[in-house]
């Protein structure tokens, strides 16, 4: 199977979950061994990945708050290189909180969100501009001074596609902003495949900073920042995923849902890159 980003040949890594992990024997890209298209993004983000827990939300609108937190975060630190704040697009958006937080630091923009109940939720009882869809699928004439991917590459069925598309769709010199998880973490060396985001069929991507650094050159990106992002989730949504990975456990009924975690956030980075 060859790899997502370079075409070259892969190899298998260890199978968990039922699947196969691939890392690709030129770039070290790792992936999973499926294939997926837009069927697959229409079945894994049902609405029971908002509600089911797993790998997903045991209660998503519990996350609002600190999810709009996290687009305030992301705004003040795009004041340091954006002239003013512009218009942008926020894939895999969901209701459109973290576009909410964005939009409390004057940007304006667009989401896109492939599960069209929960973008309905934005668009009526949030008044957010959130269109249904996929990145890789994603038709539109309109330009964007940012295109922001908060937790979303890590679930592209096909990066080259959506990176492509991003670029398109960005103005010169516009801004692409991504969080997700390092797989060159400590964390993920120590843990190896029992690292808690080695979760497909949901998690199709796993990225180094480095990795998707030289990726993104390819495409005329130049990273400008990057760092560890500052990050809470709630006890209902810890509780979901420590399930997932270590199976039930009463103790894990202890956790209080509504109560804020700090996410020890070693095994996360975002980058800021530029269009050249």
């Amino acid at each position: 199977m060859n790899c997502p980003l370079c075409s070259k040949n892969s190899e298998r890594a260890f199978e968990t979950h039922g699947f196969w992990l691939r890392d690709c024997v030129a770039c070290r890209h790792r992936f999973t061994e499926i294939s997926a298209d837009e069927a697959h993004v229409s079945e894994i983000y049902d609405d029971s990945y908002f509600t089911g827990g797993g790998a997903g939300y045991s209660d998503y609108a519990q996350e609002a708050e600190m999810l709009r937190k996290r687009g305030r975060m992301y705004a003040e630190k795009l004041a340091k290189y954006a002239h003013k704040p512009g218009r942008m697009l926020d894939v895999g958006a969901a209701a459109g909180f973290i576009l909410q937080g964005f939009a409390d630091k004057n940007w304006s923009g667009t989401g896109l969100e492939p599960n069209e109940n929960i973008a309905k939720i934005g668009r009526e009882q949030f008044n957010s501009d959130i269109r249904r869809g996929s990145l890789e699928s994603f038709e539109t004439n309109e330009k964007f001074d940012l295109i922001s991917m908060i937790q979303v590459v890590a679930h592209f069925y096909d990066p080259r596609k959506a990176f492509e598309k991003a670029r398109s769709l960005l103005n010169e010199n516009g801004f692409l902003l991504i969080e997700t998880w390092n797989r060159d973490s400590f964390s993920a060396r120590i843990f190896g495949k029992n690292w808690h985001e080695y979760s497909p069929p949901s998690v199709l991507q796993w990225f180094s900073l480095a990795g998707l650094t030289e990726f993104l050159n390819n495409f005329g990106f130049e990273k400008i920042a990057h760092g560890r992002p500052s990050k809470k989730i709630s006890g209902a949504h810890a509780k979901s995923l420590l399930k997932y990975r270590l199976g039930d456990n009463y103790l894990l009924n202890l956790i209080p849902d509504k109560f804020s975690f700090p996410y020890p956030s070693e095994d996360l980075f975002w980058a800021l890159y530029k269009k050249k």
